[in-house]
């Protein structure tokens, strides 16, 4: 923690090191509460046993671990967490690229009929040995798993009831696992399906499944994004699959295990990850026609899109309340920017006070159906719940006062921003916010 907090500062400076760190104060609280909670998170016995009994579920899925000189401790905890699911209709594809060809994963193979495995390319990258487990796979669905990670006993059951349902990708929530303390910290609720957040970072990440046509569809794993080989593969099979269809379990069902040379444990392990992460967000962007540039935000693994095409100024309509002035330069062209992608209707912008705290930066209806203001009462500064409080996103609904809207959809504009933003996502468009776009609300 004390590396990653020192490359922060290193790359960002001492102000921007303050916020960030005070944002990370907070997360700490919120450790502390998840380890007070976690024997209520997880499933009991008593469920998972009715798990193991219901045989309705049909899906098989294959679980897909290129292998590479593992640990033999971590890894033997690895395949035991996959051989302790309450849903047995898997395969564990072990795809070993070790140089010599590890006598670990093949003797373990023999332990049971549901673990294969394949020789992988010796010397190859993770994107090589990923795809030899990806065509060796024989189920309907695939689960991507780390060699040295850990699911909870009811992942697979919960992935295959969503196949079974019809969805065709699905993803769950995770934490870390600290190696040797017996600890579980970091609990990560992500988001339902945001495929503008997805651009940002690869919140997805840890546990996501497929279905094994739409990955090889995809073209599986591409070695030019060693290192975020998860991402691009992700970005594709989500867009193939489509927002109804990609499901979200909000549920901790995965471990990512911290130790020295993890990216989870040390920032610094694998830099060149961060690097394939943007060249893979703009080589999607580029393969659906858009001319852009990924930028880097303070955050390593968080990027900023930039559209460069050129939007009419006679295609979309500003509006800016005159109690609003204007922060960010270039605000107009920089909102009416994403215009350029023709799945989005209207673009609002972060309102703060004099105060310093948000107003506005989208707005979402919660559990109880009320409508709230997103990062409300914040400090404009603080980077938010993972980061997120600067991202670009997709919301139910952005501030009529500070947006741009398509010149078709002005009839939309009557009423609250919300019955606005919902007129505008009934007629198949998105609604995002763009929180680096600030105005302050001056009276």
């Amino acid at each position: 923690m004390i590396r990653r907090a020192l490359d922060y500062l290193k790359r960002n400076g001492a102000g921007p090191a303050f916020f960030a760190a005070a944002g990370h104060a907070g997360r700490i609280l919120g450790d502390i509460r998840y380890s007070l909670s976690l024997k209520d998170e997880r499933t009991g016995k008593e469920e998972l046993e009715e798990q193991r009994r219901d045989g309705r579920l049909r899906v098989k899925i294959s679980v897909l671990v290129p292998v590479y000189e593992p640990d033999p401790v971590f890894f033997r905890q690895m395949v035991n967490s996959v051989l302790a699911q309450t849903y047995g209709n898997f395969e564990l594809v072990l795809a070993d690229g070790s140089p010599a060809q590890e006598l670990l994963a093949t003797r373990i193979s023999k332990e049971d009929p549901r673990i294969i495995y394949v020789r992988g390319i010796p010397g190859g990258g993770i994107s090589d040995n990923s795809n030899t487990a990806l065509y060796a796979a024989k189920g309907d669905a695939v689960a991507l798993l780390d060699q040295d990670d850990l699911l909870e006993p009811d992942a697979l059951y919960r992935m295959a009831a969503l196949f079974d349902e019809g969805y065709d990708a699905v993803y769950t929530d995770e934490d870390k696992y600290v190696t040797g303390s017996g600890r579980y910290t970091c609990p990560y609720r992500k988001k339902d399906y945001d495929p503008d957040l997805l651009l940002s970072n690869n919140y997805i990440c840890h546990l996501f499944g497929v279905r094994r046509d739409i990955a090889c569809r995809a073209g599986g794993f591409n070695k030019r994004f060693d290192g975020a080989q998860d991402h691009d593969l992700i970005l594709r099979c989500c867009d193939m699959a489509g927002t109804g269809r990609v499901a979200h379990i909000p549920r901790i069902l995965y471990h990512w295990r911290i130790h020295e040379g993890s990216t989870a444990g040390n920032p610094m392990a694998k830099v060149y990850a961060y690097e394939s992460g943007k060249r893979a967000v703009k080589n999607f962007l580029k393969e659906k026609g858009l001319d852009t540039e990924v930028l880097d935000t303070p955050h390593r693994g968080f990027f900023r899109v930039i559209y460069k095409d050129e939007v009419p100024k006679d295609s979309y309509t500003l509006f800016v309340d005159g109690k609003l002035e204007p922060v960010t330069e270039n605000y107009e062209k920089i909102l009416s920017s994403y215009l350029a992608r023709k799945d989005i209707g209207i673009v609002g912008a972060r309102i703060i006070g004099t105060n310093k705290k948000i107003i506005c930066s989208g707005y979402e209806k919660n559990a109880d159906g009320r409508i709230v203001s997103l990062f409300s009462g914040m400090d404009y500064r603080l980077p938010g719940y993972m980061n997120t409080a600067g991202l670009v996103m997709e919301t139910e609904a952005v501030s009529r006062y500070a947006c741009v809207v398509r010149n078709e959809l002005l009839g939309c504009m009557e009423g609250d921003s919300y019955r606005i933003c919902e007129k505008i996502r009934k007629q198949g468009y998105r609604v995002i916010i763009d929180p680096k776009v600030e105005f302050v609300k001056t009276r």
